[in-house]
């Protein structure tokens, strides 16, 4: 996930520019930079002797029609000599339903070349049992929203049947299953306990520099 720090050093959060990028078009060349600067991560991980670490990249529907969209992606890798299975493509839910055919062969494509795939915010969208039903992704990503809080409230427990059933699901068509935006202790015991395979959020580490991400690597932390 992209941030980025202005000229004063003042940290401007995605919400600010990605809506503004994704209106234009812009997107897309963001997503490569992104892309080519992961790869460069992941090679000097490899030169300098460390574990790589498996990197998600996100891609904004923008890309889907362009018919040259996996050949690109594995330009930029084989450029860097990184080992397909160590980049992640994530997607996330179309609000076109003809845009599935279109994704259906992307995801595909991506994994004839060995790239996996994932799907973001699941839930959002506004066909996602489409989404299942047409692709072949690798992983699934619910979206926090679906998360139970940790408080009681009136609708928990319908939140929790929800959440734990899309889960299993998920799973029971072969998907790994990953929970986000997870903050505290109780969120990941809960989440561990009905069977997510991935658990991701804060409650492990808040966006940093590359360079103390490095240094967690060093350490075997990632």
């Amino acid at each position: 996930l992209i941030r980025w720090k202005d000229g004063n050093n003042k940290l401007i959060q995605p919400m600010e520019f990605i809506p503004i990028l994704e209106k234009d078009g812009k997107i897309c060349k963001l997503d490569f930079y992104v892309l080519n600067r992961v790869c460069e991560l992941l090679q000097k991980c490899k030169e300098q002797g460390n574990t790589m670490p498996h990197v998600s990249v996100n891609f904004s529907r923008k890309h889907i029609g362009n018919p040259d969209l996996v050949k690109e992606i594995v330009a930029v890798i084989d450029s860097h000599q990184v080992p397909h299975e160590y980049i992640e493509i994530e997607l996330t839910e179309s609000e076109d339903f003809r845009d599935y055919i279109v994704m259906a062969k992307l995801i595909g494509d991506l994994k004839n070349e060995g790239i996996r795939t994932s799907i973001d915010d699941f839930g959002t969208g506004f066909s996602s049992l489409n989404m299942l039903k047409m692709t072949s992704i690798d992983i699934l990503k619910i979206d926090k929203s679906f998360i139970p809080l940790e408080e009681e409230y009136p609708d928990k427990k319908k939140d929790c049947i929800m959440f734990e059933n899309i889960a299993k699901l998920a799973k029971e068509l072969g998907y790994l299953v990953i929970a986000e935006g997870v903050e505290t202790e109780k969120q990941y015991e809960y989440l561990r306990d009905v069977g997510c395979d991935i658990i991701q959020g804060f409650y492990f580490d808040k966006p940093m520099p590359e360079e103390k991400f490095l240094e967690k690597v060093v350490i075997g932390q990632y």
